[in-house]
């Protein structure tokens, strides 16, 4: 799909810059252009450099997905499908051992049998007579294993325990299965964090399929084309005969209320496709709370690391961990925590290089807190030498914000989500974004509302004009409800903050009148009339229906007769085109100001402090609109009472509004809050750039193409339960011994 969009961007743009480039060469040889682009001339030049720097670029992307193998969509058995598909897989599998913590520490795990913890197809049929768990031999790789299994397993552990560095692994011992035999099944390993249980039925989908499994195989080609570039239809096809070896990770990563399902949906699997060889991953404790167990030939169980094999482990590297083992000799209780392939790493890159006495000089009073923070404190501390660099206060909000977010939208799942904008204000609030929102943000956006406005009805329709937009937007601001708090405090980031929002905020705003004006007098003044009476009564209309106090359907009807007999007169006597300027004026300035009145009211609490007003922020743009009309010689003795009156009337008919938000204002709430955490250093405005840091410096893990994960839940939950500003002055005392030695 993305190839055939390049393909199409690229083909309209040449084709486009090729249309404009003589009409441009001629223009500029003396000639004339077309009639239809004769008022255009001057954007000629402009829209064609534009147009082939969108080429340029989209070549360069096209250039360089083309380096991967490309597997055809239209034949599944086209004969280059299938090794261009191993080389995908393979380059997939050597990333994301390269970038996973388990490429550094190399323990081979150790392994129980659990026949019992699930269905074997034939128990159905025969009793099972030996349930027990049974020690796997020590010298037995998993993908022997997984053959003893009849290719059918289930691979169970602790948090940490290498659940997905063995199914790695195993991947990788398939996938050379593979390259040397052409009919075994290629290996494809899925998180299957991202299935969300979907019911529903596409026209692609086959019609044995349940709602279920239908959704699930959506899901499964998506990722598969995702991940490894395998298209849809190749894809379906491979399902279909059994070429596809189905490696399944993270069944507890799944949202809780749709683990129960992943049981029958296997069972339609290897109904209608030939699913020959499976596995999957899951956490014990939350395997053993499923209400189904899943129908495999076999489990496995990754024992705890022993003492043994730590102290062996210290042995071979040297004297490069005299530090972590002396935190383990010190406190008998790490022993505790160091029994998984996940904390023993974490000790490595905590402890690695440092001297026994900085050890033992650390008080320890929460082991595991104490240990993560040791963690992340180190490898920010360490690898500086990367293309971009962010400051420990930086890096650690962005690295709490992320897993804290990554946390509450996805449950379970580790995956960094691409698109990292709140959900509004709740669950998310903060002291400093609060005060920025309330003490910068908010005035900026009033004042620039009413300074847009004013000058564009100044310079239109002159002074009168202007005062009744100023005078309806400080009105409509005055009026309740007061959702801003009075806020204290400075600093250097909110100058800039506020001029920003003010320019742009203004700029916006003189846009938007201008263009409603220019529609207005496009439809000529009955059309336009009658579109904005429609818009009011059915404002109106839905007021009626849903308010059935009598007294407010009273007043209702007061406000409409108002309106009625404002716009007879008016019409009877004035001009009708600057009266429907002027009421789509006041429409605009009544949305806007509610718009930015509902942009914070959802994050904090009402409070009886109303003190702190926005009043002189309203005043102070419809001044400063004033002067620079002024020095634009805009001619202010020239009245259109009519616009006055229209304004009046816009901004009364659209009080009806008042009791609910407008459509735009929880897409502006999200907006804003994301814009200022990214403002505050809280999100990064480069997602890609600081993703790839922290993945060199093995937080995250590179997980596919702009795919990024947390390299744990472990780590993940850390991240989200600090106090980021703590950790960080913790980092930057790190920093500090580092460079002090």
């Amino acid at each position: 799909m993305r190839a055939v969009l390049r393909g199409v961007v690229l083909v309209a743009t040449v084709s486009l810059g090729l249309v404009l480039l003589p009409i441009a060469i001629n223009v500029g040889t003396g000639g004339t252009a077309p009639e239809f682009l004769a008022p255009y001339v001057g954007w000629v030049w402009p829209v064609i450099g534009i147009l082939w720097i969108v080429a340029v670029l989209t070549a360069l992307f096209e250039l360089r997905d083309r380096r991967l193998p490309r597997i055809s969509r239209r034949a599944a058995d086209q004969p280059r499908n299938r090794p261009n598909a191993l080389a995908r897989i393979d380059r997939y599998y050597s990333e994301r051992r390269a970038g996973s913590l388990a490429a550094r520490t190399r323990i081979a795990l150790a392994l129980d049998e659990h026949p019992g913890v699930v269905v074997r197809p034939y128990d159905l049929f025969v009793q099972p007579l030996d349930s027990a768990p049974r020690r796997v031999p020590n010298e037995a790789d998993i993908a022997g294993v997984f053959d003893e299994l009849q290719d059918s397993m289930l691979i169970l552990g602790a948090p940490g325990a290498g659940k997905t560095t063995l199914l790695l692994n195993l991947a990788r011992n398939l996938a050379e299965q593979a390259q040397a035999d052409k009919e075994r099944a290629l290996p494809v390993v899925v998180d299957l964090a991202g299935w969300s249980a979907q019911t529903s039925y596409q026209k692609d989908d086959d019609p044995d399929d349940s709602p279920l499994v239908a959704g699930f195989v959506r899901w499964l080609l998506y990722e598969l084309d995702d991940r490894y570039g395998i298209p849809p239809a190749v894809g379906r096809t491979w399902l279909g005969d059994g070429q596809l070896t189905l490696l399944l990770d993270g069944l507890d990563e799944i949202a809780e209320p749709h683990r129960a399902k992943l049981a029958p949906v296997l069972e339609g699997l290897r109904h209608n496709y030939r699913i020959g060889q499976l596995a999957v991953t899951c956490r014990t404790n939350d395997y053993e709370r499923l209400p189904q167990k899943l129908r495999l030939f076999g489990a496995v169980h990754i024992r705890p690391l022993t003492r043994e094999q730590v102290l062996d482990y210290f042995a071979a590297v040297g004297p490069a961990l005299d530090g972590a083992r002396a935190a383990i000799e010190q406190d008998d209780a790490l022993w505790e925590l160091v029994n998984s392939p996940l904390m023993l790493n974490v000790m490595v890159l905590a402890y690695q290089g440092r001297a026994p006495q900085d050890v033992s000089a650390r008080g320890v009073a929460d082991l595991r807190r104490e240990l993560f923070d040791t963690y992340i404190c180190e490898v920010l501390a360490r690898n500086r030498r990367a293309a971009r660099q962010y400051d420990a206060r930086t890096a650690v909000r962005r690295l709490w914000c992320l897993a804290w977010w990554t946390r509450r939208r996805a449950g379970d799942r580790t995956a960094v989500p691409r698109w990292m904008m709140p959900d509004g204000w709740y669950g998310l609030s903060l002291p400093e974004v609060d005060d920025l929102t309330h003490a910068v943000c908010l005035p900026a956006l009033f004042a620039s509302l009413t300074a847009g406005v004013t000058l564009v009805m100044v310079a239109q329709y002159g002074v009168l004009a202007g005062l009744a937009a100023a005078g309806s937007a400080l009105l409509l601001v005055h009026l309740v409800p007061h959702p801003w708090q009075k806020r204290e405090g400075s600093g250097p980031d909110r100058v800039p903050l506020f001029l920003l929002i003010l320019f742009g905020g203004t700029a916006v705003t003189v846009a938007v009148i201008v263009a409603a004006l220019g529609l207005v007098e496009l439809l000529t003044a009955k059309p336009a009339l009658v579109v904005e009476a429609a818009v009011i009564a059915g404002a109106y209309g839905v007021e009626l229906i849903v308010f059935h106090n009598n007294r407010r359907r009273m007043l209702l009807g007061v406000r409409v007769a108002a309106v009625v007999v404002a716009s007879w007169i008016t019409l009877s006597v004035g001009d009708a085109t600057a009266y429907a300027c002027g009421v789509a004026v006041g429409l605009l300035v009544a949305q806007g100001v509610r718009m930015v009145k509902s942009l914070p009211t959802d994050h904090l609490p009402s409070t009886a402090d109303k003190g702190w007003r926005m009043d002189p922020w309203v005043a102070g743009g419809a001044v400063a609109a004033f002067l620079v009309a002024v020095l634009l010689g805009a001619d202010l003795a020239s009245p259109q009472l009519e616009a006055v009156v229209g304004i009046v009337v816009g901004t009364v008919a659209a009080k009806a509004w008042r009791r609910r938000p407008p459509v735009l204002a929880g897409p502006m709430s999200r907006l804003l809050h994301d814009s200022l955490l990214r403002w505050t250093g809280y999100l990064p405005w480069h997602r890609r750039a600081f993703l790839q840091y922290a993945a060199d410096r093995h937080v995250l893990a590179r997980t596919g193409h702009a795919q990024y994960s947390f390299i744990h839940l472990l780590v993940r939950d850390h991240l989200a339960e600090c106090v980021p500003d703590e950790l960080a002055a913790k980092v930057d005392r790190r920093i500090a011994e580092r460079a002090g030695r």
